[in-house]
């Protein structure tokens, strides 16, 4: 973190604090929308609108849970003085890159080495599965 200015620490820890407090108050509005489905919605048209409004719902939800985990984790590697450090390479991760993704775990050339490394995987594990 020797590469981020205490006044850069503090507008990244207000950015992580904000994406949080935003994160559960759409958690809140989640349980209350989801609340206000009706169990008995009349007819099979309406019951399939009501079931694809609770997956909408579910999807989001699991999404914003595994975001907020991200700034969560965010927040403790600022407590802990590893924030703004590549977890791959222990390069700085660039300021700009932080302003943009605060939850930035790698540089930008260690994050495309890492997913090119997942696609080569997956990649090997379709030729793999083809074979047998």
């Amino acid at each position: 973190m020797e590469h981020l200015s205490k006044e850069e620490i503090d507008e990244l820890r207000e950015l992580l604090l904000g994406v949080r407090e935003n994160l559960l108050a759409r958690a809140g509005a989640f349980v209350q929308e989801s609340a206000g489905y009706a169990t008995d919605s009349g007819d099979r048209q309406d019951a399939g609108a009501l079931e694809a409004g609770r997956a909408a719902i579910a999807r989001l939800a699991a999404h914003d849970r595994h975001r907020l985990r991200e700034v969560e984790a965010a927040l403790r590697r600022l407590a802990d003085g590893t924030y703004g450090v590549c977890e791959e390479t222990e390069d700085p991760i660039p300021v700009g890159r932080l302003r943009l993704e605060p939850t930035a775990r790698y540089t930008v050339e260690a994050q495309e080495d890492l997913e090119a490394e997942e696609a080569a995987a997956r990649q090997g594990d379709d030729g793999e599965a083809g074979a047998y």
